[in-house]
């Protein structure tokens, strides 16, 4: 339950928009835009038009689907459930390309690959030159992971959620939530072995 600097929750700002109220839904949108847009663009790899037409209809279907809101549920499942309906959509049916940008997953911890210059220090042309690649080939890898794998290493890294509330938003297991993780990090691993290897 989150509250705002009014002091009401998530759900008591989705009741009221089962009721009607936009300015209820105006500020549930303005709590909320950054987790909704930064996973979009995370699983689709694009920050244009597309990102923004998908976190719009994310938001008027949450604006929708209110009244059926369940109070006993935690509004942020609920909202990252109807934000991974929408994206597997998406994928499914456009043409669509991801475009790497802050970084891409570490293979075996899922934390963030930086490819950027650190502490004001200048790389060398070779070094810069061994960055782009090496962000090029995360970049590969990441892409060609099935969508649901994307998504799992997504909702644990850059959203930090447990595994329970991944398998309520994924509607599967923690078990089959884990065995997500494993595959999607034994993939990037194998892709990636050549840049992980230590050097000889």
């Amino acid at each position: 339950m989150m509250d705002g600097q009014d002091g009401r929750s998530d759900e008591m700002l989705i009741t009221q928009m089962a009721r009607g109220d936009e300015e209820a839904f105006r500020r549930l949108i303005e709590r909320h835009q950054d987790r909704v847009y930064g996973t979009v663009s995370k699983m689709i790899g694009n920050i244009g038009p597309d990102v923004e037409d998908l976190a719009q209809q994310i938001f008027l279907r949450v604006w929708r689907a209110a009244p059926r809101f369940k109070p006993q549920a935690k509004f942020t499942t609920w909202l990252m459930t109807v934000t991974r309906n929408l994206v597997f959509t998406y994928c499914s049916t456009q043409a669509y390309k991801m475009r790497l940008r802050d970084g891409a997953v570490n293979p075996d911890t899922g934390e963030a690959f930086i490819l950027e210059q650190r502490g004001g220090v200048a790389q060398n042309p070779r070094q810069e030159l061994c960055t782009k690649e090496l962000g090029e080939a995360v970049g590969a890898a990441y892409r060609a992971l099935p969508e649901s794998q994307r998504m799992v290493l997504h909702l644990r890294q850059n959203e930090n959620l447990g595994y329970e509330e991944i398998a309520t938003i994924m509607k599967t297991s923690t078990s089959g939530v884990k065995s997500l993780m494993f595959r999607a990090r034994d993939f990037l691993r194998k892709e990636l072995s050549e840049y992980l290897s230590a050097p000889k």
